[in-house]
């Protein structure tokens, strides 16, 4: 059995049980027999394997085996993957949480840009998010769920992430993707461009080139993402 299955209170070695939602997926929709073997994440940076045991109640019960920690993040050597992007409208939202995960986003920072066409989402917008992250996460078997940060503005964004060894900017006229080592950042601006005062908050970092074309929000988010994991 392939599938990946998300395990909170998973033990280094022995019995666990899996939360509802999941335990109900194993039995019902995987059909899994006493004795599959089944792959196990906690979204905290650890993965195992482990063998399913059997039914109890609501909860299905499994043996861990053995169990690993994983990389800390999705870029080389372990680094961490960032974007921090402008939020588009809607459902497009939704598919670029999922695909940058699917993609090797470890930490995203929604920026509330000045011309961006979204605001700050609520707390029900945000729970899916997590949970989107959260499912995106499982079935490319990642051991981490993605960080998702409260959207703040552009400013916000810099200041917090001044730490991070690698940031760049998605820019049509930019350079190749840098190899530099370390948790690396790419900011993706709204559709309507900048505002005058942020592209100079960002005129000091180097652009990235993502393509020969203009893309939209969530397109660019997605392919930063994984231009960054990629990178050598």
């Amino acid at each position: 059995m392939k599938r990946t299955f998300l395990c909170p209170d998973l033990p280094e070695r022995g019995p666990a049980l899996l939360p509802p939602g999941e335990s109900r997926h194993l039995a019902t929709v995987m059909r899994a027999a006493p004795g599959d073997v089944l792959r196990l994440v906690d979204g905290r940076g650890r993965r195992a394997v482990a063998r399913f045991l059997g039914l109890e109640g609501i909860s299905a019960r499994v043996e861990v085996v053995s169990c690993e920690r994983a990389a800390a993040g999705s870029g080389p050597g372990g680094a961490r993957v960032g974007v921090a992007a402008a939020i588009p409208k809607g459902a497009r939202a939704d598919w670029l949480v999922e695909k940058a995960v699917e993609a090797g986003l470890d930490v995203f920072f929604p920026i509330l840009a000045r011309r961006g066409v979204a605001t700050a989402e609520g707390a029900e917008k945000r729970a899916r998010w997590e949970r989107i992250a959260a499912g995106a996460a499982k079935q490319c078997g990642r051991a981490t769920v993605p960080e998702l940060m409260e959207p703040r503005p552009l400013a916000d964004v810099l200041a917090a992430t001044a730490a991070w060894p690698v940031r760049v900017v998605a820019d049509p006229a930019g350079g190749p993707v840098p190899g530099a080592a370390g948790d690396a950042l790419a900011f993706v601006g709204p559709e309507g461009g900048w505002a005058p005062e942020e592209r100079a908050a960002l005129a000091a970092l180097p652009g990235m080139r993502l393509g020969p074309h203009i893309l939209r929000v969530e397109t660019a988010a997605v392919l930063a993402a994984a231009a960054l994991a990629a990178r050598a």
